[in-house]
């Protein structure tokens, strides 16, 4: 498939910088659910649990990083008998973020990434339930009048409403066989009387925006939830792979074999301006940078966990407490991240709200 236009959209549109650049791309996942979906007994997977595609990037000429990778590993102090480091061996039982941060083998990683600034960490995630429902507000009439970040505005209003009482919709998206919706205007009508219980006399402009294309809506179609199969919120992830791919199309991309994803690329090779982009799946134990992205994203995982379940003056309270080990690795991990986007702002995809995209740039932008 010919993705020349979705590179441009990056590069022209989105401004994103970087991505014409040439580096050896590895990639590994985490939280994978293969799809998700939707029924009578609730969502197949934590709703919470962000899809996360990423790992390790290094310059094409970084040869001397390559043959780094050796004495990091002795440093893990694996045992000899070890096939390959998984992120569970750096875990070591630390059950969220914070904790992670103290543990010797994260420190090792961390050390080694912040040591070597021409390695960078890349990602590309998905919050399923915020694109489960984005349909609903691109489906209304005016919901780009006053433009894409007001869109995105209004995406993040409805997300806040669903997630105050997400067992509600949970049980409505049942009911109306969500994401093919076969009573638009009882789906309209709930989200209403949901926006009258928050804001009843219409003080938040963006509620109020919403509430009322969701009314001049009331006897419209909604296009972009028709002829969807009942049920099936996101069918897979191989969109998000194609993304990370046309989003560099000069340089090498090396997966972690995903045999659900890979017959999809197989049968839709991905070209950007007639040239096929350079990409394979291969076995981890046959590749160390596999196994770095696996930590990465294992990594990543708890980050963002710390991230989604937190308000941000919790954030701040909490990065405010940390022990000395803990501000230190934090500080270093916070600085290979910002090293990475000034190498290329195409090094962070992501489909999630404001709300939380706001907690990555503070977190970004933290001062300790």
């Amino acid at each position: 498939m010919d993705y020349t236009e979705f590179y441009k959209h990056v590069q022209n549109e989105l401004k994103v910088t970087g991505t014409d650049n040439q580096f050896h791309l590895y990639y590994d996942e985490t939280n994978n659910f293969r799809s998700f979906k939707v029924d009578d007994k609730g969502f197949n997977a934590d709703e919470h649990a962000y899809f996360i595609l990423g790992g390790i990037g290094i310059k094409t000429d970084s040869h001397d990083i390559v043959e780094g990778v050796d004495s990091l590993f002795s440093k893990f102090g694996m045992q000899a008998n070890a096939q390959e480091i998984k992120f569970k061996h750096i875990k070591n039982g630390a059950n969220n973020f914070i904790e992670l941060m103290d543990k010797k083998r994260v420190k090792v990683f961390l050390n080694w990434l912040y040591e070597n600034d021409n390695v960078f960490i890349h990602y590309n995630y998905v919050d399923n339930f915020y694109f489960s429902i984005v349909d609903i507000v691109d489906s209304l009439p005016n919901s780009m009048l006053l433009g894409i970040e007001f869109n995105r505005d209004l995406k993040d209003c409805l997300y806040q409403i669903m997630k105050t009482d997400k067992e509600y919709f949970t049980n409505l998206f049942v009911l109306l066989g969500y994401p093919n919706v076969n009573n638009p205007k009882l789906l309209i009508n709930k989200i209403i009387e949901k926006i009258n219980e928050i804001t009843p006399y219409g003080d938040d402009f963006c509620l109020e925006y919403l509430r009322q294309i969701l009314k001049s809506a009331i006897r419209s179609k909604l296009p972009l939830l028709e002829n969807n199969v009942e049920g099936e919120l996101i069918d897979n992830y191989s969109d998000l792979y194609a993304q990370s791919i046309y989003s560099f199309p000069n340089s090498h991309h090396k997966f972690d074999h995903e045999y659900n994803i890979e017959p999809f690329l197989a049968n839709n090779p991905i070209y950007v301006n007639d040239k096929l982009v350079d990409y394979i799946f291969d076995d981890s134990k046959h590749s160390r940078l596999l196994q770095l992205s696996d930590l990465t994203v294992g990594i990543l995982r708890h980050w963002m966990s710390f991230l989604e379940k937190n308000s941000e003056s919790k954030i701040s309270d909490i990065l405010n407490s940390l022990s000395s080990n803990q501000e230190t690795n934090i500080r270093k991990l916070q600085q290979v991240m910002n090293n990475s986007l000034s190498e290329s702002q195409g090094f962070k995809i992501g489909s999630g709200s404001n709300t939380f995209e706001n907690k990555v740039s503070d977190f970004l932008t933290y001062k300790f």
